[in-house]
């Protein structure tokens, strides 16, 4: 373990004491370039999180206090698209909870630190990353062939189980993930009572699921395509025996 000394640049600094309109441009552009080292590893470790779990809730917390620290942490709070149901608002493996972002802001809040820091990032496979003041969105939507299998458990197959499929998708791409459409909600009832709510109008349309990605232009359509070719790998039905059932 390296000593406290040795982080002395980065380290230093608490959330409370430092102020970004009397921060130096040193010391800004030192604190982005850790948390640009920091988003390297984080993607070198994606492989290993499930054996590597207490290394990768660690490493997400430095880059959430760094965020903060270079002041990007108000960029990250989350803009309510169309109310759909993101992966990560999911609660447990019962299926999709509709009840917001609790318990999972902190993976978000690294995503969109991922999205700022992107610019100066080393090993991005050759790819010339431009500045994160050319950020751009996009969302795509692919949709759900309910019609041609009208038996076989969309929603779960992409979930996986405890939501684990999904989670893995937007943990490697830094996509947001929404299933979204007649179905997406486990509980009908619940659908149901929702279905004319103001956001909620998607419950009106069919199955489908939205990617969103948020990237400097020249890299956006790589994280996208590397999606999408996910997510319609899974909408590829398996044998009835490894369908992920809604019921127990």
């Amino acid at each position: 373990m390296s000593s406290t000394g040795s982080l002395s640049p980065y380290m230093q600094y608490s959330s409370g004491g430092l102020s970004p309109h009397h921060r130096s441009q040193s010391t800004t552009t030192e604190l982005e370039k850790f948390l640009s080292e920091l988003l390297v590893e984080r993607q070198k470790l994606g492989p290993f999180i499930q054996v590597l779990s207490n290394c990768s809730r660690l490493l997400n917390q430095e880059i959430m206090r760094l965020t903060s620290l270079i002041g990007t942490s108000s960029y990250a709070k989350h803009d309510p698209l169309e109310h759909g149901i993101p992966l990560s608002s999911m609660s447990s493996g019962r299926g999709v909870d509709l009840n917001g972002w609790s318990g999972f802001q902190s993976e978000r809040l690294v995503q969109q630190a991922s999205a700022m820091a992107w610019h100066g990032v080393p090993g991005m496979g050759g790819i010339s990353v431009s500045s994160p003041s050319h950020l751009m969105k996009k969302v795509i939507r692919i949709d759900v062939p309910v019609d041609t299998y009208p038996n076989f458990n969309f929603v779960g197959r992409l979930l996986g189980p405890r939501g684990n499929s999904l989670k893995r998708i937007e943990n490697t791409t830094g996509c947001r993930v929404f299933i979204q459409g007649r179905g997406s909600v486990q509980d009908g009832d619940k659908e149901e009572s929702l279905r004319d709510k103001p956001g909620y109008e998607h419950l009106n349309k069919s199955l489908h699921v939205l990617i969103e990605a948020k990237f400097p232009s020249n890299i956006i359509d790589i994280q996208l395509n590397q999606a999408r070719e996910i997510i319609e790998d899974l909408l590829r039905p398996m044998e009835e025996s490894h369908d992920y059932s809604l019921s127990l």
